[in-house]
């Protein structure tokens, strides 16, 4: 009896956000219902930069494009 279970895909980025509302995908056009948050280490720069040294991306999970959003708290 062979095991058809569909390999592991790894996970992406440090955290995944459900979304309130299920929202179409600005890359592929498809339904998500959650994204995925990616760390952004700077690693090189060739001048002195007042840039932060770290980001975050929000990425969708079906098709891992970059998303327009914000990450923030509320207090």
């Amino acid at each position: 009896m062979t095991d058809e279970r569909a390999p592991e895909v790894p996970p992406i980025g440090e955290a995944e956000y459900l979304l309130e509302t299920p929202l179409k995908c600005s890359c592929c056009q498809q339904v998500i219902s959650s994204v995925f948050i990616v760390r952004l280490l700077r690693v090189r720069v060739n001048f002195v930069s007042s840039l932060p040294r770290r980001g975050h991306v929000v990425v969708c999970p079906l098709c891992q494009g970059i998303l327009s959003a914000e990450l923030g708290g509320m207090a």
